[in-house]
């Protein structure tokens, strides 16, 4: 691992998902910034108003409404002006973008051009030199949510000198995605002081996850740094097999506990400037259906699944994904997400040319079309 470095010619934003992010993931680091001499700004993708439980916790009420919601996003934006004084920023450094809390995955596929170009205004404008972002690693819908949404601003942005990025953690192994480059942020004690005193001032959190949020007061920070690569997670049932023009294939291994809770893929493409998504809703047998749009139920491409041992080869077709250099892919569960609960599984990224985490057997099938069938390695 090696420490991070940052100077006072840099130019450091934090983009956080929700207030208290800052602090937790980044708290150590914005101290670093600020006694470096360093420009500091941190960006806050959503107020963190819809956080029902944590709310009833606090408040003693069972029902929330639409009213209650929104003063408890003002709460938790003034939590975040005392914590970042706690860390020596000063509030105007702060910005809030104030995307729908619980639904930035929605605004990344619903309002994908709208939501992108928001985030890529801030980083055009800041032209920021250290980056710090969520990890797609990371198990919290928002947090995997804005990690995509900053990757694809990044592309829009005519950059003096593209930012070194710096992936972190809240939700998730905290060994998550630390084979690439992971970098190191030591706290003294007085910033240990500091930060948990931090951590302390979002009071909205602390019913329900005090003990949760103060370990992060006693950890080292730890961030994935350097280029973005492709990621595979070992337990992951979805493999990404190939792309061809407008098709992408995936090995998909069907479990017991999706009979009850069909699986929806979440798909996310970047090539020629153009972004797509689609929403598929994956089959559980063999065949050839169309694909059709979820908001107005018009045909927008085909999909065919066929067996292969326990997997089912997926291959989708639609001219949303033509001509795509950046891609990304998502497994929800839509129950877990009515419930509030985190992802199961993070989002996968992968290169155009690279097949991750499959190999070929020794005597490799062939299929009709005379092209090796992929064969998908249990775990």
């Amino acid at each position: 691992m090696s420490e991070m470095n940052i100077s006072c010619r840099d130019r450091v934003m934090v983009l956080a998902p929700h207030p208290d992010d800052e602090s937790v993931a980044t708290g150590g680091a914005l101290q670093a910034a600020v006694s470096a001499g360093s420009e500091v700004r941190v960006v806050y993708v959503t107020d963190g108003e819809n956080n029902p439980w944590a709310q009833r916790a606090t408040e003693l009420r069972w029902r929330i409404s639409q009213r209650d919601r929104i003063r408890w996003g003002a709460r938790r934006r003034r939590e975040a002006l005392a914590a970042l004084k706690c860390l020596g920023v000063a509030s105007s450094r702060a910005r809030f973008l104030g995307f729908a809390d619980q639904r930035v995955t929605e605004a990344l596929l619903g309002g994908m051009h709208a939501s992108v170009d928001r985030l890529a205004e801030e980083l055009a404008e800041y032209q920021p030199t250290v980056l710090f972002m969520p990890s797609l690693e990371d198990r919290h819908p928002d947090h995997g949510a804005t990690a995509i949404l900053a990757r694809l601003a990044m592309t829009r942005v005519r950059w003096n000198a593209r930012p070194h990025v710096f992936a972190y953690v809240v939700h998730g192994p905290a060994a998550a995605g630390l084979d690439r480059c992971p970098a190191v942020c030591e706290l003294s004690r007085p910033e240990r002081e500091a930060k948990q005193k931090a951590i302390l001032v979002h009071g909205s959190q602390l019913r329900l996850r005090k003990g949760f949020l103060l370990r992060f007061a006693e950890e080292t920070e730890t961030f994935a740094s350097g280029p973005f690569a492709p990621t595979v997670s070992a337990g992951h049932p979805l493999r990404f097999v190939r792309a061809r023009g407008d098709q992408w294939s995936f090995a998909f291994r069907p479990t017991a506990r999706m009979a009850l809770d069909r699986p929806t893929l979440l798909l996310v493409s970047q090539g020629d400037g153009e972004m797509g998504s689609l929403r598929v809703t994956l089959p559980w047998r063999a065949g050839c259906r169309p694909l059709r749009d979820p908001g107005g139920g018009g045909i927008v491409g085909e999909i065919e699944a066929r067996r292969q041992d326990a997997c089912l080869m997926v291959t989708i077709t639609s001219p949303a994904l033509r001509h795509a250099d950046f891609r990304l892919a998502k497994l929800d569960l839509p129950l877990r997400r009515r419930l509030g609960l985190f992802d199961r599984w993070p989002w996968l990224s992968f290169a155009p040319s690279r097949v991750p985490s499959l190999q070929l057997p020794s005597e490799p099938s062939v299929a009709s079309s005379g092209e090796p069938v992929v064969t998908l390695v249990e775990s």
